[in-house]
């Protein structure tokens, strides 16, 4: 299955019983998100340097923190992941998000299900969300544009498992992040995690325990981003946009020789963090 034919991911809010809060993740959603623009006629904006933030009835507080936010976290993000050379949505090229009053509002525009937190199609880059949602500005909101960020280099329709795209966009959640961290450190310590065979043949959100996916999918990017300087994560991407198959382009940036060896470096890295 080519993932990036679809270029949709969605927020999914797991609210009970789990040690991490905020689960996010690629699916491909309903036709209706192929609209991508809504009737903007009677929509407000806000316009900087990469986005264009269209709202309604909100506050000028809010969507003011929606802007300075989504500026601080496309440069954290293309800084942290080696991008940062690249000018990717300056001015005629902004980004686009679309900011629902409410949670119905939202719904009846997307079609989304009623646990979609916010819709993103990487090829338009378009983000349709709504007010309101917990761990908005320090998880959905950096995630989400981390899946366009790293899709817009490496290309929306490189087909690449499901734990690479979202373990790089959960490396750049905030409030989240430490939790998946320790949660995958925990994992390892009791031989409890997905061995790498069976996590990187994963392809499909059904087949996941999300508290153990997430964590050590987001685990794995920071090792790469944290044990290694960011020009291997830069040279990796590089490949991946080139059509380098996915396995054959991690284990050559990184001088792997097999996965054995890359599961156990990520062992000892977790570990000793």
């Amino acid at each position: 299955m080519n993932k990036g034919d679809g270029s949709i991911f969605s927020s999914l809010l797991f609210l009970k019983n789990r040690t991490v809060p905020l689960i996010l993740f690629f699916s491909f959603l309903l036709p209706a998100f192929a609209r991508a623009e809504v009737n903007t006629s009677l929509w407000q904006t806000k316009k900087s340097q990469h986005f264009i933030i269209y709202y309604q009835e909100t506050t000028d507080d809010f969507v003011n923190e929606l802007s300075a936010s989504a500026e601080n976290y496309y440069n954290s993000i293309v800084d942290d992941l080696g991008f940062r050379r690249f000018d990717f949505w300056s001015w005629d090229d902004r980004a686009k998000i679309y900011l629902f009053n409410n949670s119905a509002d939202y719904l009846n525009e997307t079609g989304g299900a009623a646990w979609s937190g916010a819709q993103v199609s990487v090829k338009r880059r378009v983000i349709k969300t709504f007010i309101g949602q917990n761990d908005f500005f320090d998880s959905i909101l950096p995630h989400e544009l981390t899946h366009i960020i790293f899709r817009e280099f490496v290309g929306p329709k490189t087909e690449l498992p499901l734990w690479l795209d979202e373990g790089v966009a959960c490396s750049q959640e905030k409030s989240s992040l430490i939790s998946r961290i320790e949660s995958a450190k925990a994992l390892v310590k009791q031989d409890a995690y997905l061995k790498f065979d069976k996590l990187f043949g994963i392809y499909n959100s059904t087949l996941i325990v999300p508290n153990v996916f997430y964590s050590e999918s987001a685990s794995i990017i920071v090792f790469l981003l944290k044990k290694y300087d960011r020009d291997f994560f830069l040279d990796f991407s590089r490949k991946l946009r080139d059509g380098i198959q996915w396995k054959d382009a991690i284990l050559n940036t990184y001088h792997f020789s097999n996965f054995e060896e890359m599961e156990s470096a990520w062992e000892d890295f977790m570990l000793n963090k």
